[in-house]
């Protein structure tokens, strides 16, 4: 069966220049929640608050009731991955992203919790979470398509966090989404896969308590497979009137506030031309800019232009590679890397193993799941290429 692909690449707002987009370095994130909950985990802890605090540019003061008089103190992407990885550093083997991941969503972040704690299910949970995702899940974006039964999820870093912050802010976005559809269900979370990446045996222990037994490692991505099924199962609290006015409030409150990075805006560009990803120049040229530019633009966010583009390539063979069962030569067919033993190399550089040892960590845990109705997605940012049946049928 072919797979329905989640699309939303926009071409209006593709030439913005500088000031047109979110950078790490925009203070936009309120002192309060979510940052007050990781705060007040990590400052509980026996590390000293200096240590979790460096570099960060936070005070504990920054959280006192006085400080958010007159709009409050707000923080940055950067301040949050700096925190992330100060806290992943000094507390290894600590639960505290489990534990805010946890109690993160649909939390008391104003208009955007309001909308989420009244979702109707959990595909429109999905979809709010998508549209509000630099509020509610600063530092990595969810991109999402559909193979097969399943939603696919995946987390995806465009803000170059350490391995270490990306490692805690995914884990604990995971936690939120498995502990909020339980709560608003009433039942387990039987059939999703949650796929951390690469992690240590305690934080895989963490995760199969919080996310389920399912959770494994080493499948060569951070991503969820959810199954379709509980997309459509009504939620306990779903309140379509206060749902439409919270979101109304929340879109208020980010006037003025780019809606995508830079990052996002390039990778939305690949997508729409995927196979073929335009060389570096092309891709300047299109937005209006010189390849130095583009480069720098990029650079902001601690990103490179190849780097956007792997991204890209690794999310789509992982999803040929687990939910089609393609072989190395089917997924270099499709992502034109020539043969399978350039697929094999370039997979290693992507994410150091080999698809080999990728198939395996997946191995007998996605049953063949039918499909009765694909409806289009909305999805937030740039979305999965086109699927290898398509491609192929093109390039014929």
């Amino acid at each position: 069966m072919r797979p329905t692909i989640i699309h939303q690449h926009k071409e209006s707002g593709a030439h913005t220049r500088r000031g047109g987009w979110l950078t790490a370095e925009d203070k936009y994130l309120q002192a309060c929640y979510p940052m007050a909950q990781l705060l007040d985990l990590a400052l509980a802890s026996d590390v000293p608050q200096h240590k979790l605090l460096r570099g960060t540019g936070i005070f504990v003061e920054d959280l006192a009731p006085q400080a958010h008089m007159n709009g409050g103190v707000r923080f940055n992407i950067r301040q949050l991955a700096v925190l992330a990885d100060n806290i992943a550093h000094y507390l290894p083997q600590d639960e505290i992203a489990s534990r805010w991941g946890a109690r993160l969503w649909p939390g008391y972040a104003g208009p955007f919790s309001q909308a989420l704690a009244t979702a109707t299910d959990l595909g429109d949970f999905l979809q709010m979470l998508c549209e509000f995702r630099h509020w509610l899940a600063p530092g990595l974006v969810p991109c999402m398509s559909q193979y097969h039964g399943y939603r696919i999820l995946h987390w995806q870093n465009v803000f170059g966090l350490s391995p270490r912050a990306e490692k805690l802010l995914s884990e604990a976005y995971m936690t939120a989404l498995v502990s909020v559809t339980r709560e608003q269900c009433q039942e387990n979370n039987s059939g999703w896969i949650c796929c951390p990446g690469q992690c240590d045996a305690a934080q895989l222990r963490r995760m199969r308590v919080y996310c389920g037994e399912e959770t494994t490692v080493g499948a060569g991505g951070c991503f969820m497979a959810i199954p379709e099924a509980f997309l459509s199962r009504p939620w306990a609290a779903g309140s379509p009137r206060i749902r439409d006015m919270a979101i109304a409030q929340a879109k208020t409150l980010m006037t003025g506030i780019p809606a995508e990075s830079f990052a996002e805006q390039v990778a939305s560009y690949l997508s729409g031309r995927f196979p073929e990803l335009p060389s570096l120049s092309d891709t300047a040229s299109y937005f209006g800019v010189s390849s130095a530019t583009l480069k720098r633009y990029l650079a902001v966010d601690g990103m490179r232009y190849q780097q956007v583009g792997d991204q890209i390539r690794l999310r789509y063979s992982l999803e040929l590679m687990h939910f089609e069962g393609g072989n190395n030569e089917d997924i270099a067919d499709a992502l034109r890397l020539g043969d399978g033993a350039n697929f094999r190399r370039s997979f290693r550089r992507w994410t150091g193993i080999l698809p080999s040892e990728a198939r395996e960590a997946l191995s007998g845990r996605l049953p063949p799941l039918s499909v009765e109705n694909n409806e289009d997605y909305s999805s937030p940012s740039y979305s999965s290429p086109k699927s290898a049946q398509s491609i192929r049928s093109q390039r014929q």
